[in-house]
């Protein structure tokens, strides 16, 4: 008897759900905490964005490096809150299809605006 119960429980399977050290400046048990200090993470990624805007670099700089840290933010984003760290490769892959198609039409739609190839302000709308 307890072992047909234990063989329904196989698909139960408990898998490692922490959080890596660089992320939580440690070992973090609690899934709270490490939450948490991706949330910090997100923060400084935000206030870098803030700085890079006050700075006033140039057109191209400041793009490079907003969209580098747009980029960054999103990879914090999927990988902790929406647990993809902790899926299958799988569902990783599948994710990549969505971002590849969002790059074609961004750039099929800057392209072919009018006086979109003048320059980069134009391609990102500005």
């Amino acid at each position: 008897m307890s072992e047909e119960i234990n063989s329904g429980h196989e698909q139960d399977e408990h898998h490692d759900h922490s959080f890596p050290s660089w992320v939580t400046f440690g070992h973090s048990e609690s899934p709270i905490e490490g939450f948490l200090k991706v949330f910090l993470w997100l923060v400084l990624w935000t206030l870098l964005e803030v700085g890079a805007i006050l700075k006033e670099f140039s057109f191209g700089v400041t793009m490079v490096i907003l969209f580098g840290i747009a980029v960054i933010k999103c990879w914090f984003i999927c990988s902790f809150f929406m647990h993809m760290t902790w899926d299958p490769p799988l569902v990783t892959h599948t994710a990549a299809v969505p971002a590849f198609f969002m790059a074609v039409l961004f750039l099929a739609i800057g392209l072919t605006t009018p006086g979109a190839v003048d320059d980069l302000a134009t391609i990102c709308g500005f």
